[in-house]
């Protein structure tokens, strides 16, 4: 990608109103945020509605975007991520925690295993090879608590409650683990 079409140039383009700068960054980056929705939502049109209104924010608040903060993929999947946790909370509470896996399979949430442990079993659904090489050089605690957050739909409270650690320090593990991620993919 040239440096006029990076993700950060385009989300500037998006800023100034570039319909067509909207669609270049869906073509660049939704194939990688779609299943981290799928994977938050485990329902494929539930998915498809958090990656529609994550691009929708995205059309509206890309003046927002900082590029010194956050890489412009970190910051899309924080877009995602979020878009996909409002969909989840606004489904009733009285449904079983219940789902569909990608062969229609039933999967019930937080339910004892003897099989793999949900960390192993990500891993090993993972399919950017890459994605499963940079995981593996996080800490094992921050591998966790990333896993948790954006593949498993947990807050940052909730986190930091389950894992008995100031949220602060759940947040900056997040953000830091984010970027590591970035810089690892990007070599």
């Amino acid at each position: 990608m040239s440096q006029a079409l990076t993700l950060e140039g385009l989300i500037g383009r998006i800023a100034l109103g570039d319909r067509e700068a909207l669609r270049a960054a869906y073509e660049a980056s939704s194939a990688r945020l779609f299943p981290i929705a799928l994977r938050l939502l485990g329902d494929r049109s539930l998915a498809e509605d958090a990656l529609q209104e994550a691009y929708l924010a995205l059309w509206h608040h890309a003046g927002r975007y900082r590029p010194e903060r956050a890489p412009a993929l970190a910051w899309l999947t924080t877009l995602v991520r979020n878009k996909a946790l409002d969909i989840a909370r606004a489904r009733p509470t009285h449904l079983p925690l219940e789902r569909r896996d990608a062969q229609g399979a039933s999967v019930v949430e937080d339910a004892p295993s003897d099989g793999l442990t949900p960390e192993e079993a990500l891993l090993q659904r993972c399919e950017d090879e890459r994605l499963k090489h940079c995981l593996g050089e996080l800490d094992e605690d921050r591998r966790q608590v990333l896993l948790l957050a954006y593949y498993g739909g947990h807050s940052h409270r909730q986190l930091a409650e389950r894992l008995a650690q100031p949220l602060g320090t759940i947040k900056a593990w997040i953000r830091r683990s984010v970027l590591r991620l970035q810089t690892c993919m990007e070599h």
